[in-house]
C-alpha cells in the first residue's frame, strides 16, 4: 500500500523564502562589481573634468599675464621711436625753413598718433601698417636730404585691407637698416608675400654701405639713451607665439649677391 507524504504548509513557505533570500543576495553580490566599476569611472569623469577645467583657467591666466607683458613691451618700443623721431626733428630744424619744418612735424604727429593707437589693440589692418612705415621713411628720407631711396611690395593675392597683424613689427627693423644702413645713402626695399597658412614674410633689404647721417646737433649728445636692440624684439616676437601659438621670428643676415647690406626675413602671424 502506498503512503502519501505529507509536507506541512509553514516549511514549503520558509522554503520558498530561503530561495529567495538567497538569490537577492546573489544579486547584490552580482551586482557590487558592477556598482564599483561605475562609481569608479564617475570618479575619473569628474576629476579628469575638473583637471580640465583647472588647465583652462591656469592657461587663461598666463595668457593674461602675457600679454599684459607684451603690453608692456610694446610701451617701452614707443619711447624708443618717438625718440629717434624727436631726434630727426631737431636735425631737421637746423638745417631748413620754418615752414618746411611745420611740414615735417605734422607727419611726425601723424605718426605718433598711429603708435599710440595701434599701442592699443591685439591687431592692425596690414594696409594701415603699410602707409605708417611708409610715412615713417619719408620722414627719414628727409632727415638725411633724400639720401635713400624706398619701395614696398606686396603680394597681388593678397588684400591688405582684410588681413591684420601685430602693429610695430615691421618698424624696429626699418629703423635699424636706415640708422645703421642707408642714412649715407642706399636703397631699402620691402617685400611681403604669404610664408604658410598662419604667417607672411616680410623681407627687408638694404644697399646701404653702413653709413650715419650724425653731426653737433644730435640728441645722442645732449640725452642719455638706452639702446633697446633687437633683444627687444626677440623677447616681443617669443610673447606673441605664447599668446598665439604661431611660429613667428625673424633672421637677420647680410646680402650674399655681392652688394652690400642685410637682409631681414620677418614672420609674421596674420589673421583674415
Amino acid at each position: 500500500m502506498e503512503k502519501d507524504f505529507f509536507f506541512p504548509p509553514m516549511l514549503l513557505v520558509q522554503s520558498s523564502a530561503g530561495s529567495q533570500s538567497e538569490f537577492k543576495t546573489l544579486v547584490i553580490f552580482a551586482l557590487f562589481p558592477v556598482l564599483i566599476a561605475f562609481s569608479f569611472l564617475i570618479f575619473v569623469f569628474y576629476r579628469s573634468r575638473r583637471e580640465a577645467v583647472f588647465r583652462e583657467k591656469e592657461t587663461e591666466l598666463q595668457l593674461q599675464k602675457t600679454e599684459v607683458a607684451l603690453k608692456a613691451l610694446k610701451a617701452q618700443i614707443n619711447p624708443h621711436f618717438i625718440f629717434n623721431c624727436l631726434n630727426s626733428i631737431h636735425h631737421y630744424m637746423y638745417h631748413h625753413p620754418v615752414q618746411e619744418a611745420g611740414n615735417y612735424l605734422l607727419k611726425f604727429s601723424q605718426q605718433i598718433r598711429y603708435v599710440l593707437e595701434s599701442s592699443e589693440v591685439k591687431m592692425v589692418p596690414l594696409a594701415d601698417e603699410i602707409e605708417a612705415n611708409k610715412n615713417y621713411l619719408e620722414l627719414e628720407q628727409l632727415r638725411v636730404n633724400q639720401a635713400f631711396r624706398f619701395s614696398f611690395d606686396v603680394d597681388p593675392t593678397l588684400d591688405p585691407e582684410s588681413i591684420h597683424i601685430p602693429p610695430m613689427l615691421i618698424q624696429p627693423f626699418l629703423e635699424n637698416a636706415v640708422w645703421h644702413g642707408v642714412a649715407g645713402g642706399g636703397e631699402i626695399e620691402i617685400n611681403i608675400s604669404q610664408w604658410d597658412e598662419w604667417h607672411l614674410l616680410c623681407q627687408i633689404q638694404d644697399s646701404g654701405n653702413g653709413g650715419h647721417f650724425e653731426n653737433d646737433f644730435d640728441l645722442k649728445t645732449k640725452v642719455k639713451k638706452t639702446s633697446l636692440g633687437m633683444s627687444l624684439m626677440k623677447e616681443r616676437f617669443a610673447m606673441l607665439n605664447q599668446v598665439n601659438g604661431k611660429n613667428a621670428g625673424f633672421s637677420l643676415e647680410e646680402r650674399t649677391d655681392g652688394i652690400p647690406g642685410k637682409i631681414v626675413k620677418l614672420r609674421i602671424p596674420f589673421e583674415d
